[in-house]
């Protein structure tokens, strides 16, 4: 099973994940997301919740503090404090960020909230024809990613269909384009707020109080709104603010080498 995954199998400390892991930098991401929900499930498996309830606050909490422990583990300071980083080995901030973008929030969002919620909701919702399915699904790629297919399309088909959870975990897709912003809400009051350090370069390892922020947010499991939860942590409701705010000095970077293009 080539698709990572984690597990918590009987709602107690009996806890796994599914990895087909090689040596390379998605998968250390990778590895660090699964160990992010790992941790979540440990953290509600205590008798003040409800088994029933032992769940993340909202499917999105449980995307984004997997999500949060990767960009934590992406971080240069901490990659250089465990060596994965030699001294001496410069790192390009932009090229840094901007692979951070083309992997991350930047490109994902209009796919995920874009193409797959509206994709989704045309199928379950509105009962769409096996026959419409393909069309469909490119009518909505171009018009939130500007994309066109590779080549033709056979009016049959079901493009969408090699997307794991459409066939596994309906609005899965839209729980990712959540937590992406959660992640980034998150980190950036953990790295202003509590470290009071740049959220480009921040290093949770070893800071006691950031385990002790993330866990007063998962220990509820789903026993409280996931709203006040947040809003207790961050002092904010939801924002996309932080998440822009993160990518601002490459949008900075970008604009001034666009700068008298023109896209047609």
């Amino acid at each position: 099973n080539a698709h990572a995954s984690a597990w918590h199998v009987d709602l107690e400390s009996d806890v796994r994940s599914l990895m087909s892991v090689e040596s390379n930098w998605e998968w250390f991401t990778t590895t660090h997301h699964e160990l992010g929900h790992i941790y979540y499930y440990t953290s509600y498996s205590r008798p003040e919740v409800p088994y029933l309830l032992r769940e993340g606050a909202n499917r999105s909490y449980h995307e984004g503090m997997g999500d949060l422990i990767a960009l934590a583990a992406s971080q240069e300071p901490y990659l250089r404090e465990i060596a994965l980083l030699p001294e001496g080995q410069e790192v390009d901030e932009t090229a840094w960020l901007l692979d951070s973008a083309l992997t991350g929030p930047i490109t994902f969002l209009p796919w995920s909230a874009g193409v797959m919620s509206h994709f989704e909701r045309d199928l379950y919702a509105g009962n769409l024809p096996a026959d419409q399915l393909n069309a469909r699904w490119w009518e909505h790629v171009s018009r939130f990613q500007g994309m066109g297919p590779p080549s033709a399309r056979p009016a049959d088909g079901c493009d969408a269909c090699t997307k794991t959870h459409i066939n596994d975990d309906p609005a899965g897709y839209y729980d990712y384009a959540l937590a992406n912003v959660l992640v980034y809400q998150l980190h950036d009051h953990i790295c202003r707020e509590i470290l009071h350090q740049d959220p480009h370069a921040c290093n949770y390892y070893g800071h006691r109080e950031v385990g002790d922020f993330l866990r007063g947010i998962m220990a509820p499991g789903a026993s409280r709104d996931w709203r006040e939860v947040l809003r207790e942590a961050t002092g904010r409701d939801l924002t996309a603010e932080p998440m822009l705010e993160y990518y601002r000095p490459l949008l900075t970077y970008l604009e001034e080498q666009n700068r008298g293009r023109t896209c047609e």
